[in-house]
């Protein structure tokens, strides 16, 4: 068993303190100012008189600064409330309310969101801004504290805080299939156990391993940080996943590993400039969200070599399975059929698939997915329910899948109608509650169908109300204002009725197979 998170990282900047520990541009830090600056983050919390316990939202696209604060709230014994910066307000408002957050650190690119919400909670008291002057933050925030002032004044001595390695530390959210997204928590212990475990397992991550960040930080990417620091390696930041942006930076600093979704793949095959980089310096490549196409990873393989690994996940459970770079082979029809699996469960995950009465079923027999380590979710934020995930100490994750006689883990459907785009999590009811809002929509069904670039689509059929009309445009945009670019339909049709069920719902699994015909999987 290892410390609180602040122990762990206060290890590897003594071992590796002369080391450049994070790059975002032309900034860098070392592992020695990394640690000055943990601290400062953490002393300017205490200072503000945040108690243990309390929990700080963290709204902040992927630079230099996200690390050491992140870093700080837990040394200041904080909760991490993460919000993922591709969300909008209402689920912004919803983090930050939900989980009783009394102090919110954002970057100046969300002013307008933050002063949209700020009204609506009572229980923020502190707020916290990167950026420009604190006096250019919009009115309607109220008082806001630079970030810089705040923390560089502050002594860089870590502040005497008793952290448990068993204290709460984080709470993470993943949209449910009704209503608000679902917070969940995680000790010091488990995500330490999680990010710690599953990356260094998952990421083969090597001594003085230089990983690049392109994927925000609050996806799954964030995992391959701290077992980067254990290597004493470096950890990249980018601001996103720009392909020519990805491709300087690996020839720039010498990039040994990343982690991107199938689409970045395809399209860093498809650019016209990729052969002018050198990317001779790439030793692994992490895939998620969804199985590549085994004719892409064999011209994959042929350009960038045996570098890629595909994992699976989830909120709750954690990761669950990976398929390792040893194991993406195209050499005979047996491992070509294992590509379109999520590889094997992970040594430290146990993994069954059980049945609706929770009883485990033989191999081969579809079921659900149900895990148990000791990375996964302590309980939800709502512990009401638990008992929806949470079940004789397994994960219940949702995802319908089997396993086989080798222990390759093959997901064939979703149980929540989970749609995955890009490597972005959608649940359809959502954006169907988003259509509703629309004046023109009497009723509307959203589905994933198969896309070529992203995995799977967001795909929306609606009924008109009578008299009434609307184009396709207008109703993404609408989606899109709600909820983000990445909710927001790719394509819509418009019908008279929606066919329902024998139970008078709406039949999802009839709309959805004319896409999905002729495919082994019912999800990308």
């Amino acid at each position: 068993m290892w410390g609180p998170l602040p122990d762990v990282l206060d290890r590897a900047c003594t071992y590796y303190k002369d080391n450049v520990a994070i790059v975002d541009g032309d900034r860098r830090v070392t592992y020695r100012e990394l640690l000055d600056w943990r601290n400062q983050v953490a002393n300017g919390l205490v200072s503000l008189g945040l108690q243990k316990g309390e929990r700080v939202g963290l709204l902040m696209p992927n630079c230099l600064e996200f690390i050491p604060t992140q870093h700080g709230i837990w040394a200041a014994g904080g909760v991490l409330v993460q919000m993922p910066t591709r969300n909008a307000a209402n689920a912004f408002r919803s983090s930050l309310s939900q989980t009783d957050a009394t102090t919110l650190i954002y970057h100046a690119q969300f002013d307008a969101v933050v002063a949209e919400i700020k009204g609506d909670l009572p229980k923020l008291q502190t707020v916290i801004r990167i950026g420009s002057s604190p006096a250019s933050a919009p009115p309607e925030i109220g008082e806001v504290f630079g970030y810089d002032g705040l923390f560089r004044s502050q002594p860089t001595v870590r502040p005497e805080v008793e952290i448990d390695v068993h204290d709460e530390a984080y709470v993470l959210f993943t949209s449910g299939s009704t209503g608000d997204p679902k917070g969940v928590v995680n000790s010091h212990f488990t995500w330490g156990h999680y990010s710690i475990t599953a990356g260094l397992e998952i990421g083969d991550i090597a001594w003085g391993e230089v990983f690049a960040h392109g994927a925000p930080l609050t996806h799954y990417t964030q995992i391959f940080v701290m077992p980067t620091f254990l290597r004493g390696g470096t950890n990249v930041m980018l601001p996103g996943l720009d392909v020519d942006k990805l491709l300087s930076t690996i020839e720039q600093e010498k990039v040994t590993a990343t982690a991107v979704v199938p689409t970045i793949i395809y399209l860093l095959l498809d650019h016209p400039r990729r052969e002018a980089h050198d990317l001779t310096s790439l030793r692994t490549m992490i895939y998620a969200g969804s199985p590549i196409a085994p004719d892409r990873l064999r011209q994959a393989l042929d350009v960038f070599g045996p570098i890629f690994i595909q994992a699976y996940a989830g909120t709750e459970p954690g990761y669950v399975s990976c398929l390792r770079k040893n194991e993406h082979r195209v050499d005979s029809e047996v491992w070509i059929k294992r590509l379109a699996s999520a590889g094997r469960p992970l040594f430290h995950v146990d993994v069954t698939i059980q049945d609706e009465a929770d009883q485990v079923l033989p191999l081969g027999e579809p079921g659900e997915i149900v895990s148990r380590q000791l990375g996964q979710m302590l309980s939800y934020v709502d512990v009401s329910r638990n008992a929806e995930a949470l079940r004789d100490g397994w994960v219940h994750t949702g995802d319908i899948g089997r396993l086989d006689e080798d222990g390759f883990l093959y997901i064939v459907d979703r149980k929540k109608d989970l749609v995955v785009t890009g490597g972005f999590n959608v649940f359809p009811r959502q954006v169907e509650d988003a259509l509703a809002g629309h004046a023109a929509v009497a009723q509307a069904a959203v589905i994933g169908v198969p896309h070529e670039k992203w995995g799977e689509a967001v795909h929306a059929v609606i009924v008109l109300k009578s008299g009434v009309a609307a184009t396709e445009q207008e109703l993404i945009d609408h989606v899109k204002r709600e909820m983000g670019s990445v909710h927001a339909p790719k394509t819509v049709a418009f019908v008279d009725t929606l066919p329902v069920n024998p139970a008078g719902k709406i039949d999802k699994k009839s709309i959805r197979a004319p896409f999905w015909e002729g495919r082994d999987r019912q999800i990308s």
